[in-house]
């Protein structure tokens, strides 16, 4: 007998599949330039953790590319049927985006400039039907792009010559209706990059994670108070990964380096990263450890491996080293040991390392295998694994070789192994660099006997399981929760001026006034430099006292920069929100310099130093 019930259960499900609290609720973007066929490893990041959180959270992710050279590509498909990412993953490309969407849809894009209808007269005369033309100077620098949309009308005029035709300077974006209307225009692309993102992600409260450091450079500019912006920290963060921590930072990524404070959340992949960012005073509260995750390849710790066997999983370039590998076994062998090493990976420095194999006599000890599909699956055979990188990120390979019961051995560099690797007990540390110790610990391995082996087998798959899928999605979650949506502040009309500023025999003492704040309270204050050529930035916590604020430079922190020119800012740190103010230098401010350090007032009456000389002891 068929019976209605008197009332309806009170579920309310307001998400097709409802969520499993991993995450907090919200939608979640992927920010990167592109992805391409031959992607690396910030990429591949990218896409698993993207594919994790629709999968273990049962929700939808969209991944947002900016590049036109993905425009033809149907990537989404292509990655979904090779497994890739999974199904409840989007991919979204700006330019695809415009070229499907209809006039009323471009017309919610918001320009910042005020338009001029005259501009379709820019547009270069098209030569055939590809949707782009390209117009570009006598040395080969591009003035001018125009694109078209598939039915054939113009569609965007991106024109880079604005000050001077024919001459690189000033540039003007400008979006066409299907009547070649003017729907807006905008003076540089991350403005026009900004009001596409406006429009997919809208009003609701969303997750924005960047991956690539080149989109980074210009995203913290993008704040919404229904968006948290983050920011992850793929690599070194230094440009020399043997500098000093008060040195040069790396080139690919000064622009977001020098505005951490900007985004609502900036990751690392250690531990040790994250303690080395902050001892620079790069960020104030933002950083947080949230690690790369591993695949489970199911590791036998007691499976029977040949013992000699190695595999090495690289790119073949000068980041990776992979010459001391190819020594170091070579070295193992000429002492008599049976040892063998299987390369994954194709590079620049392949001729190079197939000679040096030769000269080594180790062709039938050494095997170059080129790029393979699913390398990491070798880890599951082979007995021992290399790492031999001159800086890393966290070192992926590390724990996939420790997920398939692959002993790592691996030099110890900044910032990978050694925040994973307890040495002798579930791989071997060597200090970087030393081919001899390298050897010696192949050796060592080599010599272990089968208990010891097997048990530190076991301790490795063990360590590899922290950073599976679902501990390392629930400390994203962990982090992402902690970020409020709390209005963003802004201090736009703040100004900064100094009042007096010495070079003393321990730095430069500074005294500022600010003044417009009203009632924006900052968190933190900071006085900040940089290098106007190079990269070197760095900052030093300021203290308030009313509307004074001192700070002092150590010598220590800008010993690095002889020969160069720095201008000072102030930056202002609020609970959610960032400024950084040039500070002002005028007539009667109090300056005295050393002949070490000359500080003056520039021509637009900002407050800026050179210096001289590395020797900064001593002063006049």
């Amino acid at each position: 007998m068929n019976s209605i019930p008197e009332t309806s259960p009170n579920h309310s499900y307001p998400h097709r599949f409802p969520h499993r609290g991993l995450l907090p609720e919200g939608s979640y973007f992927t920010l990167t330039w592109t992805i391409g066929y031959d992607f690396g490893g910030m990429t591949t990041v990218a896409l698993e953790r993207s594919s994790a959180f629709a999968r273990l959270d049962n929700r939808r992710v969209e991944i947002l590319t900016l590049s036109p050279e993905m425009k033809e590509l149907d990537r989404e498909r292509e990655l979904r049927e090779s497994g890739t990412i999974d199904r409840k993953v989007k991919i979204h490309n700006l330019w695809q985006d415009l070229t499907a969407w209809p006039d009323r849809k471009l017309r919610r894009m918001v320009g910042t400039v005020d338009p001029d209808p005259t501009a379709a007269d820019d547009a270069i005369k098209r030569a055939g039907q590809e949707w782009t033309e390209l117009r570009k100077d006598s040395g080969d620098r591009l003035l001018q792009a125009d694109r078209y949309h598939d039915r054939g009308h113009l569609l965007v005029i991106d024109r880079q010559d604005m000050k001077k035709f024919g001459r690189r300077g000033g540039r003007r974006i400008t979006l066409f209706d299907r009547d070649q209307k003017v729907i807006a225009q905008w003076g540089s692309a991350r403005e026009f990059y900004q009001a596409w993102l406006d429009v997919v992600i809208g009003d609701k409260h969303s997750y924005l994670i960047c991956d690539s450091a080149f989109v980074g450079n210009f995203i913290h500019e993008y704040r919404r108070d229904n968006v948290i912006l983050c920011i992850v920290n793929h690599n070194h963060f230094l440009a020399d990964a043997d500098d000093e921590p008060t040195g040069a930072l790396a080139e690919d990524k000064f622009g977001y380096l020098r505005h951490l404070d900007g985004f609502d959340l900036a990751t690392t992949l250690t531990d040790s990263q994250r303690v080395a960012m902050e001892g620079l005073d790069l960020s104030a509260g933002k950083l947080t450890t949230v690690s790369n995750l591993t695949d489970d390849l199911h590791g036998d710790p007691y499976r029977p491996r040949t013992r000699h066997k190695g595999s090495m999983i690289a790119r073949l370039a000068p980041q990776k080293r992979v010459e001391d590998a190819i020594v170091a076994v070579a070295d193992v062998a000429a002492h008599g040991r049976q040892v063998t090493l299987d390369i994954y990976g194709d590079g620049e420095d392949r001729p190079m390392l197939s000679e040096l194999i030769q000269s080594k006599n180790a062709a039938d000890r050494v095997i170059l295998h080129g790029h393979v599909e699913g390398a990491k699956s070798n880890f599951l055979t082979s007995s021992f694994s290399l790492l031999t990188s001159r800086y890393e990120g966290q070192g992926l390979v590390v724990l996939e070789s420790m997920s398939a019961g692959c002993i790592p051995i691996c030099y110890a560099v900044d910032f990978g192994p050694a925040d994973i690797i307890e040495n002798g007990v579930n791989g071997f540390l060597v200090d970087p660099g030393d081919v001899d110790g390298l050897a010696d610990a192949i050796s060592t391995f080599l010599s272990l006997s089968e208990d010891e082996v097997s048990a530190m087998r076991r301790n490795a798959v063990s360590r590899a399981a922290d950073f599976f899928e679902r501990p390392v999605i629930r400390r994203w979650g962990e982090a992402l929760a902690a970020r409020s949506f709390a209005p963003i502040i802004r201090a736009e009309d703040a100004r900064a001026e100094v009042q007096s500023a010495e070079v003393t025999a321990d730095g430069i003492s500074i005294t500022l006034r600010v003044f417009e704040l009203g009632e924006s309270a900052p968190c933190q204050m900071f006085v900040s430099w940089k290098s106007r050529a190079g990269t070197f930035y760095g900052r030093v916590e300021a203290r308030r006292s009313g509307d004074l604020i001192t700070a002092e430079v150590p010598h220590s922190r800008i010993e690095h920069m002889t020969e160069e020119y720095v201008d000072f800012s102030l930056d202002l740190v609020f609970e959610r929100g960032f400024e950084r103010l040039r500070i002002a230098c005028v007539e009667d401010s109090h300056i005295k310099s050393s002949d070490k350090v000359h500080l003056y007032s520039t021509k637009h009456g900002n407050f800026s130093g050179r210096l001289v000389r590395m020797d900064l002891t001593s002063t006049s």
